[in-house]
């Protein structure tokens, strides 16, 4: 663990309306089905055509869930055999990073479900509890002390929490709705993919969590 430098996606500690793109997932209400959007939560945008024809399907876990991937327009959608916490994990080929002279290794993670309270993937956030509002930052099951957290509520509501040395923290969910927890970590260990040479690897998850109660809001326009 002492290679890692923990850091978040976004510093602040209450925006509203950023307006900045993400790619989630969401269970579909009806079907056992799970589906990938891209565009903008806070505002309830979502890309399509062209702009969503240049994200990958990835891959999802665990395996033995998959029935099918589908294109759409706007989304993707993998049935799944019954709903229950899956991640798709996305990577793309080293590049050189954003303001720096080195070359970066991604890997995201997009996560639903708060169920399952055991880590099946290398970066992961899990509930401690089903249905928690308090959870679990882990890397290769090892907790994360001191990482930062950010949630974007349905509202656009933004806030940073911080996890405990034991990898665990408490959020707040007062509104109905879906809110996204996402993290980031950088591991300094150089690598190489096909050839091509890496100095560090960036894992950044996105997760998705629905509360059925609390505040009802509604966005305006």
């Amino acid at each position: 663990m002492k290679n890692l430098i923990y850091s978040i996606l976004i510093s602040s500690t209450a925006i509203i309306n950023l307006s900045a793109h993400d790619i989630w997932l969401e269970f579909d209400d009806k079907k056992d089905e799970v589906k990938l959007y891209f565009g903008e939560f806070e505002d309830k945008h979502l890309e399509s055509g062209e702009k969503f024809s240049k994200i990958k399907e990835g891959i999802l876990y665990p395996s033995e869930l998959l029935k099918e991937v589908k294109r759409n327009d706007n989304n993707i959608t993998y049935s799944l055999t019954k709903k229950d916490d899956v991640v798709v994990i996305r990577t793309a080929e080293p590049r050189k990073a954003r303001d720096l002279e080195i070359i970066e290794n991604k890997i995201s993670y997009l996560k639903t479900g708060r169920v399952n309270t055991q880590s099946f993937v290398d970066f992961d956030i899990v509930p401690l509890n089903k249905d928690s509002n308090s959870f679990k930052i882990l890397f290769k099951n090892e907790p994360i002390k001191k990482s930062r957290i950010t949630v974007i509520s349905p509202t656009g509501w933004e806030k940073t929490f911080m996890s405990s040395d034991k990898g665990e923290f408490t959020i707040h969910t007062p509104w109905i709705g879906k809110y996204l927890l996402k993290a980031e970590i950088h591991d300094d260990t150089k690598g190489e993919i096909d050839g091509k040479v890496y100095d560090r690897t960036v894992h950044s998850i996105v997760y998705t969590i629905e509360e059925k109660q609390g505040l009802p809001w509604e966005i305006k326009r």
